[in-house]
């Protein structure tokens, strides 16, 4: 059975990749700052068995080498990463930079010690910035523009990631995670900048009347099923074509979609438009639209097809908020 580390276990894109490797039948080393919360240990409970939990820092290098020398690990996803508001960027520059840069080193080094048979890195379709056209969808070749501190790591753990598997001869690839949405996403000391649709779909559940600016403006949307089971096919596949891959939503949607199909979900939801964003309670700026990335290296490399286009994932989110997450 193979053995994957998983650092940011904890996080909401990580107890995702969690879940999705355990089903696939690997052996899960969990990597948090602290133990799981009854969050995740609810979330996991159908896959505990093949999940063993332990408390660890990525910024701890030597750490790291010892934790995957005594559990035989084999291969490591790092997910583990500061998702910082601008405020937190200003306040705690260097923590950013040692986590979410310096991790990425510690990780890389700890593959290299255990001559790990692949390395995943959970990088940002953010590297892309605001595209020109927000309708051409865009491949893991155009160029980048990294303008945020989380951004400007992200792209060089790209150049670390690429470099050790050079220098090491490593199997390691980047894939570049859209807008997630769905379960597990939960506000922690790593996350504070909570999502568009976490934002929504949780005034969608109280029935508010919300203001909203820029409904015409689109993201790349992708529910955490379908990019955690990619994540989870770039991990245990034999072999990959390439260094970098797209995971995130290949279709031109904007918010005003999003708002629309959480109306007919729930029809106690209802919102206007406004011009100023200032007045908004929910907005998309000029500069955060994200345009649709191509997903034709995970079809042809891993045989990938997202399993829920939109109104199929805000209706599978909307279920678990009530029955799940309510509950807890």
């Amino acid at each position: 059975m193979t053995t994957v580390l998983v650092t940011g276990a904890n996080g909401f894109v990580g107890a995702n990749l969690v879940r999705a490797l355990a089903r696939k039948g690997a052996s899960v080393l969990a990597l948090a700052r602290t133990e799981p919360d009854p969050e995740a240990c609810l979330f996991l409970s159908q896959v505990a068995d093949q999940v063993t939990w332990t408390e660890g820092d990525v910024r701890d290098r030597q750490g790291l080498c010892d934790l995957v020398q005594a559990h035989g690990v084999d291969r490591i996803v790092h997910s583990a990463a500061i998702t910082p508001t601008p405020e937190v960027e200003r306040s705690k520059t260097a923590t950013v930079v040692d986590v979410n840069l310096m991790g990425t080193v510690n990780a890389l080094e700890a593959a290299r010690v255990v001559n790990a048979r692949r390395f995943v890195l959970v990088s940002s379709s953010g590297l892309f910035g605001s595209p020109a056209d927000p309708r051409r969808v865009l491949n893991e070749d155009d160029t980048v523009e990294a303008d945020t501190l989380y951004t400007i790591c992200k792209q060089a753990s790209e150049n670390l990631c690429r470099l050790y598997s050079h220098l090491h001869r490593l199997s390691i690839v980047s894939g570049r995670l859209g807008t997630a949405y769905g379960p597990m996403e939960r506000a922690s000391r790593s996350r504070e900048n909570m999502s568009l649709i976490y934002v929504l779909a949780h005034h969608a559940l109280a029935g508010d009347g919300i203001r909203v600016s820029g409904t015409g403006r689109v993201r790349d949307f992708i529910y955490i099923d379908d990019a955690a089971e990619a994540f989870a096919r770039l991990t245990l596949t034999t072999s990959l074509g390439w260094d970098r891959y797209n995971v995130a939503g290949d279709q031109v949607v904007t918010l005003r979609d999003v708002l629309e199909a959480l109306s007919q979900l729930r029809p106690a939801f209802h919102w206007r438009e406004v011009d100023d964003p200032e007045e908004a309670d929910v907005a998309i700026l000029p500069g955060r639209e994200r345009a649709p990335l191509s997903q034709e290296r995970l079809r042809q490399d891993v045989d990938f097809v997202p399993r829920y286009r939109l109104p199929d994932g805000l209706r599978s989110y909307l279920e678990w908020l009530e029955s799940g997450w309510q509950k807890l």
